[in-house]
């Protein structure tokens, strides 16, 4: 393993930025090589946990020779936001993702994105752990982009349940998905849920769907159980289920638990007086894939997502 330092960024009245990545060398220099992006942003503990424990399965637990292709972790970017519980760059409020390919001479996010880019660029493969952007307990899933350089079926290969195959809006193409993809790697962005506590359970279905790619793409050789064959989303194919009032949200149903039309999968409690002032119906058969995660909502929230099955 080598610890390599990415950027440095002096501060006034901090200890400089210093953001480091993990090499590590594979046997084959033939082998597709893979690079892993974690926090991004202040508040996206489960991204940094999983990057983390990436590193220390490739530095304790696989044998050297069942390393093929060489694998760049980065577990976080944005320190200074992590360290104060802050989901942005904390000088300006500007979101890294927003910021690809950087420009050397711009702001100091730019700045930041750039040299990032520069490191990451010339990967075959791409992963980026995001965090939602909302307040949602969902299941961890792949987010592509339609963007005319996306790999459907190499997204196949990390076996999760689910493949939003997301319309591209003109603000993302500054995100690093697509940039990266632009640049001729096959990039992969995996939405963990948007929950501050590590949940290792679902943390490590993310990280064995990663070993489960790499080894699928011959960047390991270590196998484990097939995943999911997963469905393409879209869409048209996920109805939305937006709450009728405000108050106490008490959902009914997990992500990945399948309902049927017309059955009660929440409800919302008089945040006074105690009684239940709405129940949320499911629309339609199907799969819920996630769930307001606040125990306060308000009226016209989007309080449950549902993947259509027939």
């Amino acid at each position: 393993m080598e610890k390599i330092e990415i950027l440095r960024i002096e501060s006034l009245s901090r200890e400089p930025l210093v953001v480091e990545g993990y090499l590590f060398k594979g046997t084959n220099p033939n082998a597709p090589k893979i690079a892993i992006v974690g926090a991004m942003e202040g508040d996206s503990i489960l991204p940094l946990y999983c990057a983390s424990t990436l590193v220390d399965f490739f530095k304790n637990k696989l044998e050297q020779e069942k390393l093929k292709g060489d694998v760049l972790i980065i577990p976080s970017i944005n320190h200074y936001a992590l360290n104060i519980g802050k989901r942005f760059w904390p000088l300006d409020n500007t979101d890294l993702n927003m910021m690809f390919p950087g420009y050397e001479l711009g702001e100091t996010t730019q700045r930041i994105a750039k040299k990032i880019f520069d490191v990451l660029n010339g990967y075959d493969f791409g992963v980026i752990l995001e965090r939602r952007p909302d307040p949602a307990t969902c299941l961890p899933y792949i987010k592509l982009y339609k963007s005319g350089y996306e790999d459907l079926l190499a997204a196949k290969k990390f076996g999760f349940k689910l493949i939003h195959h997301r319309t591209m809006k003109s603000i993302d193409t500054v995100t690093l998905q697509y940039n990266w993809q632009l640049w001729g790697t096959k990039a992969f962005s995996i939405m963990c849920p948007s929950d501050n506590q590590v949940d290792k359970k679902v943390a490590n279905q993310i990280n064995q769907a990663i070993i489960r790619f790499m080894d699928k793409s011959k960047i390991i050789n270590y196998h484990i159980f097939n995943g999911y064959e997963s469905t393409v989303m879209d869409r048209n194919t996920i109805s939305v289920v937006k709450s009728a009032k405000s108050g106490i949200f008490i959902s009914k149903e997990s992500p990945g638990n399948y309902v049927s039309k017309d059955q009660v999968i929440g409800e919302i409690v008089h945040s006074l007086e105690g009684n239940v002032i709405h129940q949320f119906l499911a629309p339609c058969n199907g799969m819920i894939t996630c769930f307001y995660s606040n125990s306060l909502i308000f009226e016209h929230a989007v309080a449950f997502r549902i993947a259509k099955i027939g």
